[in-house]
């Protein structure tokens, strides 16, 4: 044991050495953090087939629009992070980042509940009413989940929990 102390501390009077070794740690403890809310969500796949009703009562959407790369955000009207992330998606879509967006709403009590949180959020992207068939069908299980389809309607890019605009523009690049 004194030998792998010995050799220990002889390692970390490396400077850049242990530098690099701590940054490797830190950063493969954030990947892991991260792979694991992601590890059951589809990822090169085609998307579910989901057509839901609006939730102004207005008709019936896809939460696909084919031919062009865009978003499609899960959120549940009770979520913290849902509701400061939410507008990342909406600013993006409204200076023209990215293609199209959808905006899913999951796990409410009512039309009421998740109305009374796109009036709190300001969100402009029309709102779909998700199921739990719905989540079933995209595999979500936390909230905010994001998945970014390319333009043949494949998953390119899925993540759980609150993301910056700029980590989703970057997604969104990445699978044009």
């Amino acid at each position: 044991m004194r030998q792998f102390k010995l050799a220990w501390q002889r390692f970390r009077s490396y400077f850049w050495l242990s530098l690099a070794f701590d940054a490797f740690l830190i950063m493969s403890v954030f990947l892991a953090v991260h792979a694991w809310p992601t590890r059951n969500l589809p990822v090169n796949e085609p998307v579910p087939e989901t057509v839901l009703a609006l939730l102004n009562g207005s008709g019936i959407r896809s939460a696909v629009s084919p031919g062009e790369t865009g978003i499609v955000y899960f959120f549940a009207p009770w979520c913290f992070y849902c509701r400061n992330s939410i507008g990342n998606l909406d600013e993006l879509v409204g200076e023209v980042h990215v293609a199209w967006g959808s905006v899913v709403a999951l796990d409410y009590s009512d039309a009421d509940e998740v109305q009374a949180f796109i009036d709190n959020t300001g969100v402009s992207l029309p709102v779909l009413m998700g199921t739990r068939v719905t989540a079933a069908d995209w595999g979500v299980r936390g909230f905010p989940t994001y998945f970014v389809i390319d333009a043949q309607g494949q998953v390119s890019s899925r993540s759980v929990g609150s993301a910056t605009g700029v980590g989703l523009q970057v997604r969104n690049w990445m699978a044009l």
